[in-house]
């Protein structure tokens, strides 16, 4: 019965949805965004806060420039140097470019 009872709560644990701000919040913060965007100020890249404002109302077109698909709007004249961090990021699966592309827009503004 505990054998049950303790495979039916690791099960439980693994199937609970994280929320997908966390999720985004640990994806940007893993695959090393951070470096080059700050919360609050501009750095080599545009703020989160600039990002998610410009991109506010337009997620899609926030998922589409991750999957290395669309243009850049909030600062085109330095999107080259994300160039190299889109081909990682395009690799991720679709639902964590949503959770990261969520967590940047509703997390920052």
């Amino acid at each position: 019965m505990k054998k049950i009872v303790l495979g039916l709560s690791v099960t439980m644990l693994l199937l609970t949805d994280v929320p997908a701000q966390e999720t985004g919040e640990v994806l940007f913060e893993s695959k090393g965004c951070v470096l080059c965007h700050k919360k609050d100020e501009e750095a080599i890249g545009p703020s989160l806060r600039n990002i998610a404002n410009v991109y506010a109302g337009k997620e899609m077109a926030l998922l589409t420039y991750l999957k290395g698909q669309g243009t850049p709007i909030v600062d085109p004249a330095r999107a080259s140097v994300m160039e190299p961090q889109l081909v990682k990021i395009r690799m991720l699966f679709e639902e964590d470019l949503h959770a990261i592309s969520k967590y940047i827009i509703h997390s920052n503004r």
